[in-house]
């Protein structure tokens, strides 16, 4: 059976496709290549290491990777970076010009100039045809346009965390969880909104990473606000610690003050 050397990579708007490696080059992790994509020439990050795939199992495009770059690759690609940066100013303006409820929010080159890709957000839909038209003929090239929401802008332009680290969805996020408040809760974190944020204004992606492990946890114990026996009595469920696997209990006492007491899960379940 005829078998293919597969490899995943990442284009320059993050999106992640699969390239076969027709001419044998030696590829590693981060090496920077030209792939025939959709009819242009792109530039695209290896961003794993390359498998042999039988044909008959690959479910999606592959395309064909051409080279690594070279020292006139690296010329093109800043020609190609001073003439996108042109092409976003011409085309904000434009959209001012026009009154355009729309927010541009990175434009870029194909390797080749063959395309010019432009990406805004925006919260309606707009019928941007006689646009398209427009900068086809003012930039001599097919335009891409798409519109994209928070979260993908944030991992297009990308950024630094209140973690102090480059945000997630630009490092190594390929899709996007959904995430919702139910998670924070689960997590027993402080329903603090603004804190729960990230730097795209919605919930951050972490709080989907331990979300299993604190509903298995929740599960596994008993819900604060259910009285349960002891040895020292009954008293009421007022916390859970699922990472120490400990369980805080009030107790009230005969002058009717109220105490808690830590227990281990295992001296109360």
């Amino acid at each position: 059976m005829q078998q293919k050397l597969i490899t995943e990579l990442k284009l320059s708007n993050n999106e992640i496709i699969y390239g076969e490696n027709v001419n044998g080059i030696d590829l590693k992790i981060n090496d920077k290549v030209i792939v025939y994509f959709e009819r242009s020439y792109d530039i695209a990050v290896v961003s794993k290491e390359e498998r042999l795939v039988e044909s008959t199992k690959i479910d999606k495009n592959i395309y064909k990777i051409v080279r690594k770059l070279n020292q006139q690759d690296m010329q093109r690609l800043k020609e190609n970076s001073f003439k996108s940066d042109e092409a976003y100013k011409i085309i904000k303006n434009t959209i001012h010009n026009y009154e355009i409820e729309i927010k541009i929010v990175k434009v870029f080159y194909s390797f080749d100039r063959t395309k010019l890709y432009v990406y805004y957000t925006s919260e309606k839909q707009t019928d941007l045809k006689k646009l398209i038209r427009e900068f086809a003929n003012r930039f001599k090239a097919k335009i891409i346009i798409k519109q994209i929401g928070p979260r993908d802008e944030t991992k297009m332009l990308g950024g630094i965390g209140m973690c102090g680290y480059e945000l997630c969805c630009k490092k190594w996020i390929k899709k996007f969880e959904s995430i919702s408040i139910e998670m924070a809760k689960t997590q027993q974190l402080s329903l603090n909104i603004p804190k729960l944020s990230g730097v795209c204004n919605r919930l951050k992606c972490c709080l989907h990473y331990e979300y299993l492990f604190y509903k298995e946890c929740v599960e596994k114990f008993p819900k604060i606000g259910s009285n349960i026996k002891t040895k020292d009595g009954e008293g009421k469920v007022v916390g859970i610690d699922c990472i120490k696997e400990l369980i805080h209990i009030e107790f009230t006492t005969e002058d009717k003050e109220k105490i808690i007491k830590t227990f281990k899960a295992e001296e109360v379940l």
